[in-house]
């Protein structure tokens, strides 16, 4: 095969598209991995903040299939901009699941970094912040919770660890509200219910439905203890973007050719050749030369690419495309049916924040009063790596419907330089605001809420020294209607966007997105279509000796 022929081109270089091309390339195929942007991610990258910024002052919102819009920035930039390393999409990483499963299996692992998360807290309508319980020891030691109550969480979780859908309690209450569940099934009190749905199950609202959100805490529940007290991973790098890009390392070892910074500037469909008379080349030429479905030209770039199966991320799919494509369903129950758009904040501070049991508000001055007998950032309870949940209803000026989440990374995650920490925050929506009402009026209140909530209270409020407000919303996957386990896929796949998630699902959805497109892929590459079953097509194939890592080394 010449060196501009492939059997894949993959356009845009996603973590669900950079997991694709390792496992098509790991399966043999030879595949040419593209990228218009001049860095590795696409939507979930990891960028410096001198690339943030680039980010965000060129990125317009006028295409449908554009994720981020409304985007704002601090016109002052702190120093060591090249320092950072900043995901567009943060996430955690459950230590079971999808996506973990895959960086064992390929061999990825070796290429990433991670570390435990510190904590996960959740703040109250009252002003106070406190640490969620991760493990039995933890609930038992609790001062917070009555020992009634402790009983009935244990029994709670007990049943939700397990295989919960042959158990009594849940036959005919899958669809009921999770909050209503907890409560009349295993009478626990309001504010304990409030703490797992928000800060264990990671619930955007109080109306999700008790069946997949119990599915998502197991999964939770069975990460804790693999690699420590915390179910979930933090990834060094800014997460997912550097996975990504571990993904794609592993793609091009397997002979995957990567280009980047190039534009598309075409892509056509080859013509089949029904006859000699139709064919440019001579009779004799047509059995020497393979011929291919679609020819790729890229910007300054002196070969056409020629390949027989394309797999373009939404954004990538060229207009006259539209109806050509085979877009894929999702399989998974990653989507919240209340949520449309999510608006996002990224902050950089250089003085941490406490999440254990902090102060703020009214009872300040005590808080000042205690801090003055404490000798270090970390015996006030500041945190490196953490999650904060606000509930509905708990700030004022937030919202009413939905939490908001804080993921908080400091140097620990290989993120920021010394003294400096990254704070994101996500706030789901219902429905897509209008012009008038920005992320920044969306999410302010709850900004200023954590700028109250510094290690050292005599500093409080902090003020960010760099701030980035951003619309993220479902990317628009154009082509044809979803195409079924029963029909053919073309020669054109278009992955399901990755939809808006909270923070622990967005990595495990990419990596389920992934699998499928790789089995549709494999399939049409052989083109016997639905002839030939999902087991017959190994996903990971098992590593050489060498590779094979036991998964407790990283």
């Amino acid at each position: 095969m010449k060196e501009n022929h492939f059997d894949v081109a993959i356009l845009g270089t996603g973590l669900v598209e950079s997991i694709t091309a390792a496992a098509l390339s790991k399966a043999g195929y030879k595949v040419a991995h593209i990228d218009p942007n001049p860095y590795y991610g696409a939507e979930e990258a990891s960028l410096s903040l001198e690339e943030l910024v680039k980010w965000a002052d060129e990125t317009t919102s006028s295409s449908p299939t554009s994720r981020f819009c409304h985007i704002s920035r601090s016109s002052d930039v702190p120093s060591q901009s090249r320092q950072y390393a900043i995901c567009l999409q943060p996430s955690v990483i459950p230590s079971v699941g999808p996506l973990i499963s895959s960086l064992i299996m390929s061999g990825v692992a070796k290429y990433s970094g991670f570390r435990l998360l510190d904590s996960v807290s959740v703040y109250d309508a009252s002003g106070r912040t406190r640490s969620v319980p991760g493990s039995k020891e933890d609930i038992f030691k609790s001062k917070d919770i009555s020992l009634i109550e402790k009983r009935r969480l244990m029994r709670f979780l007990t049943f939700a660890a397990g295989d919960f859908a042959e158990q009594k309690e849940f036959e005919g209450k899958a669809d009921i509200p999770f909050l209503q569940f907890l409560q009349s099934t295993f009478s626990l009190s309001q504010e304990t219910s409030t703490v797992i749905a928000y800060s264990l199950a990671f619930c955007m609202s109080p109306t999700e439905p008790t069946g997949s959100t119990l599915q998502r805490l197991q999964r939770y529940l069975r990460s804790s203890g693999r690699y420590g007290p915390s179910p979930f991973l933090v990834g060094h790098y800014g997460g997912i973007g550097d996975i990504a890009q571990g993904f794609c390392r592993a793609s091009a070892v397997s002979g995957g050719v990567y280009i980047l910074g190039r534009k598309i500037t075409k892509l056509s469909r080859v013509q089949p050749i029904t006859s000699p008379l139709d064919a440019s080349p001579p009779p004799a030429e047509i059995d020497d030369e393979p011929t291919f479905n679609y020819d790729l030209v890229l910007e300054d770039f002196p070969d056409t690419l020629q390949c027989n199966l394309v797999i373009s991320s939404a954004a990538f799919v060229p207009p006259d495309f539209n109806d050509q494509t085979s877009t894929l369903s999702r399989l998974t129950e990653g989507s919240r049916p209340d949520v449309s758009c999510m608006a996002r904040c990224i902050a950089i501070i250089d003085e941490p924040l406490s999440l254990k049991s902090s102060p703020s508000g009214p009872v300040q001055e005590e808080a000042t009063e205690q801090a003055d007998n404490s000798s270090s950032a970390e015996s006030r309870g500041a945190v490196d790596t953490g999650v904060l949940v606000f509930p509905p209803s708990t700030v004022s000026g937030g919202s009413t419907t939905h939490s908001c989440t804080v993921f908080i990374n400091g140097e620990g995650s290989l993120a920021t330089p010394k003294g400096k920490w990254l704070i994101y925050i996500g706030l789901p929506l219902q429905i897509q605001p209008d012009t008038s009402t920005t992320p920044e009026t969306l999410i302010g209140p709850y900004l200023n809420t954590l700028m109250r909530l510094s290690a050292d209270p005599s500093k409080a409020p902090l003020k960010p020294l760099f701030t980035t407000f951003y619309l993220e919303r479902p990317s628009s996957a154009s082509g044809s209607a979803p195409s079924s386990d029963h029909s053919p896929v073309g020669d054109y796949i278009v992955p399901p966007p990755l939809p808006i998630a909270s923070l622990p699902d967005i990595s495990d959805e990419a990596a389920q997105i992934a699998e499928r497109t790789f089995v549709e892929a494999v399939k049409a590459l052989r083109k016997s279509g639905q002839d030939v079953g999902d087991t017959d097509i190994l996903f990971w194939p098992p590593l050489p000796a060498e590779e094979d890592n036991d998964d407790d080394e990283w």
